[in-house]
């Protein structure tokens, strides 16, 4: 940050030349560049030669009144800066003013970039800075311009062309001095009959965050302060532009601060409980062996793989200071406060007060999260996505959120394109038409396309053109009007912070201002109507719009009209064909740039992967006992169709790994535990164990066994299996022997439409079915025994045994003894 220098007395003492009369001399003439040369920028100091002039600068804080009124002072005040390192000896600003106004815009934007030179006759006043502006100082300065000098303005709205000169100190050397081109408006001093008729359309979306989206509840809580909190953009545009008659297009998602749920695991977590299953598992044969290795399931496996700017110094007070330079050493600063989900509820709160304080015609509502309608019909998305897409009620609405949607518009449809022609918006139209959403359902209102802002070439094919309507029933496109912004006007808002930096709040105010006048000035007995709405996105700088809302409030040439009137008074007018022209660069030079569109970061890949991601989460919605978490990276994914993210699409990558990530994440905390079975037996039942590592309890997950080959025969899959959050529990199955031997059944998880759930599983099998062993076994006692018979029979040799004698004979025996 810039220091400031105190001022001297000698500094703080002005000096006002007296004044050239102005008798007739700024009458809106119309002027032809002379052929000289634009005035240099560079003063030349004394400093060592090497020292770079374009260190020095000259801005204007403030002009008071912004909108000067004949016969009456008016104040610039600014700074005079050194953006270098070595001191520059520059002690006396002067102001100065041409003697012919600027009667058009085209005269003003070539005035502010030097192209027109005119004289610098009219003195307007001077003051002392020095005498030394140190590096990386400010020096402030204050010209009072006085009522004797401007009591001779016509009575017509003008454009002052004012020089602001900074030079050394007088009695040195000539040098060349350091200018400042501005502008002063004056309002004149009487009413005017037809003045331009203006309206504001200012867009309220998210900005490209990520964190926007982070489940992590620091980031995501900081990301939203900022976003919609008191010192943002969105915040600015409401509380700074103090205009009667704007109206806020706004994306309702800004309303809500939804966070998507964190992963459903940790992924490393072993799960300690045991559940059974709904249905009780029938137990086992005991000629069925389970041999499970360590059962420890794998962890999970990994995800995929502030711009620091310059800001213009703080506005000095009118104070005396020391010239010293500032210390070297750097003053340490307290972190400030962590934002939490509390602070998230805080500030939508806030906005959505605000809002509903404004009246109901005043403010338009985009698809929730400002989908990119060019890219919807690029891409052709199907109904039921563009259904979802195009909801103007955001996720997680409330009932309180619900009072503050059901008010305004919401047929307001703002693409893209630079150049939209028939075909295009007739795809919108379609986009509306075939969706229905939530909105009829909700609101009471239907979705088809009433009106579209498209460049104001779409009407002219001239962006120098000068305005007529602001509004007009589209020919090609039936039943649509169409808003016709004007890109110039609206460039320059949206450029006007960067020009508050460069040359101070109150020439960029004056800027905007004067071009309006030269809008005015062009054609100022016609009715016109001007219509402005800058880009997305665009900054909103306080000091600016503090002083273009207190100018425009004093601007006679300026009759403020709300954007539906601009609409119903189109409604019965001629209806115009599209020309399909743009914003010219040749015309707008380099705020073409402001209103380009960057590229989108979706292509038909990337498309695909989201289309796969949601089809995804359809499924796992299916088994979670509580689907919550994956309604809530639904609308995550949602995001990623925005059209926030063409401003920067590394944060796209960013959100869209994030959805990813926790959504595989649930797809890979579900698991079979491997293992190792002896199956003795013909028939039976075979067990295996099912982990579950989400904090969430499932139903219905489908268990499937594949065998490798045809030695066992799954004859009855596993019913599906329930089990609760950070459970196992163990399923059966039934199977049949074939033959003998080794087979492989593959374990497969996955929801009852198809998704699969973590990797297949290896169940190692052995087989021996009852019908070989048993014949082994058999035969093997049947020959057992038939040896023990044989060796029996060996054992018991000897003497032979004498033949038994008939009776007769035995009877002789005896008689002969």
């Amino acid at each position: 940050m810039a220091t400031v220098v105190r001022r001297t007395a000698r500094a703080v003492r002005s000096r006002i030349v007296p004044a050239l009369a102005l008798v007739g001399a700024l009458a809106p003439l119309a002027l032809t560049p002379l052929p000289t040369s634009a005035a240099p920028r560079s003063a030349q100091v004394p400093v060592p030669a090497d020292t770079p002039v374009e260190d020095i600068s000259v801005v204007v804080d403030e002009v008071d009144p912004v909108v000067l009124t004949p016969g009456e002072p008016v104040t610039l005040t600014g700074r005079l800066l050194n953006g270098g390192t070595v001191p520059h000896r520059m002690s006396f600003l002067t102001a100065t003013a041409s003697s012919t106004g600027l009667t058009s815009r085209r005269q003003v934007s070539d005035w502010l970039s030097g192209e027109l030179v005119l004289d610098r006759s009219v003195a307007l006043g001077d003051d002392t800075v020095g005498p030394v502006v140190p590096p990386g100082a400010a020096v402030p300065f204050q010209v009072v311009v006085p009522a004797s000098v401007t009591e001779d303005l016509p009575a017509a709205p003008q454009v002052l062309p004012v020089v602001l000169s900074a030079t050394e100190d007088e009695g040195e050397e000539e040098s060349d001095p350091v200018e400042l081109r501005t502008t002063v408006v004056s309002g004149g001093s009487g009413e005017l009959d037809t003045p331009l008729e203006v309206s504001w359309v200012v867009p309220l979306t998210l900005p490209a965050d990520a964190d926007l989206v982070s489940p992590q509840e620091a980031a995501h809580a900081a990301a939203w302060t900022q976003a919609v909190g008191p010192d943002s953009d969105i915040s600015g545009w409401l509380q700074d532009l103090e205009l009667p008659a704007v109206t806020y297009i706004v994306d309702p998602a800004a309303l809500v601060g939804l966070r998507p749920s964190p992963a459903l695991t940790a992924g490393g977590a072993e799960p300690t409980g045991t559940e059974t299953p709904s249905e009780p598992a029938p137990t086992p044969d005991d000629s069925v062996e389970t041999a499970g290795p360590d059962e420890s399931v794998a962890t999970e496996p990994g995800g995929d793989a502030d711009d620091g700017g310059s800001t213009a110094p703080a506005p000095v007070p009118d104070v005396t200071a020391t010239t010293e330079p500032p210390d070297d050493e750097a003053v340490a600063t307290e972190p400030g406060p962590t934002a939490t989900a509390a602070d998230v509820a805080d500030v939508v709160a806030t906005l959505r007060t605000t809002l509903a304080g404004l009246p109901d015609d005043q403010v338009w509502w985009l698809p929730s999260n400002d989908p990119d309608l060019q890219q919807l019909v690029r891409h052709g998305a199907p109904d039921d996505l563009a259904d979802d897409l195009l909801s103007s009620t955001p996720s997680g609405a409330s009932e309180l959120v619900q009072p503050v949607l059901a008010t305004g518009r919401r047929d307001v449809a703002w693409p893209l394109w630079s150049a939209p022609d028939a075909e295009d918006l007739t795809a919108v139209q379609d986009l509306f038409r075939t969706t229905g959403g939530d909105t009829g359902q909700d609101i009471g209102q239907d979705t088809d396309l009433g009106a579209v802002l498209v460049p104001r070439e779409s009407f002219t094919a001239d962006s120098a053109a000068p305005p007529r309507r602001g509004a007009i029933p589209l020919r090609q496109v039936d039943g649509v009007t169409a808003l016709g912004v004007d890109s110039w006007t609206s460039a320059l808002v949206a450029a006007s912070e960067d020009a508050a930096l460069s040359r101070g709040s109150g020439a960029a105010a004056q800027e905007v201002l004067a071009h309006t006048v030269g809008t005015y000035l062009e054609d100022p007995t016609s009715a016109r109507e001007l219509v402005i709405a800058p880009p997305r996105l665009s900054p909103a700088s306080p000091e600016v719009l503090q002083q273009l809302s207190e100018g425009w409030r004093a601007a006679p040439w300026i009759r403020p009209v709300a954007a539906h009137e601009l609409l119903d008074r189109a409604e019965g007018t001629e209806a115009l064909r599209l020309t399909g022209r743009g914003p010219q660069p040749r015309v707008l030079g380099d705020l073409a740039e402001r209103l380009a569109a960057g590229e989108s970061p979706l292509d038909e890949e990337r498309v695909d992967a989201m289309a796969t991601t949601g089809t995804e989460l359809d499924h796992l919605e299916g088994i979670l006992r509580d689907p919550s978490a994956a309604q809530s990276w639904r609308s995550a994914l949602a995001t990623l169709w925005s059209a926030r993210w063409r401003d920067d699409e590394d944060q796209w990558v960013i959100a869209r790994q994030t959805v990813r990530d926790d959504v595989r994440s649930a797809r890979d905390g579900v698991t079979v535990t491997p293992s190792t079975v002896n199956f003795l037996t013909d028939q039976g039942e075979i067990s295996v164990t099912v982990v579950n590592r989400l904090g969430a309890a499932l139903d219905d997950v489908v268990l499937e066994l594949v065998a490798s080959n045809g030695r066992l025969q799954v004859i009855r899959q596993p019913d599906p299996v329930s089990i609760g959050a950070d459970s196992r529990a163990s399923v059966s199955f039934e199977a049949r022997s074939i033959t003998r031997g080794e087979t492989t059944l593959t374990a497969t998880l996955r929801t009852p439409a198809g998704t699969t759930l973590g990797e297949p599983v290896p169940i190692e099998v052995r087989v021996q079915p009852t019908g070989v062993w048993v014949y082994w076994v058999l035969g093997g006692l049947a020959g057992l025994v038939l040896i023990l018979g044989l060796s029996r029979s060996l054992r018991r040799g000897g003497p032979a045994t004498p033949a038994p004698q008939a009776p007769g004979d035995a009877e002789s025996a005896e008689g002969e003894r």
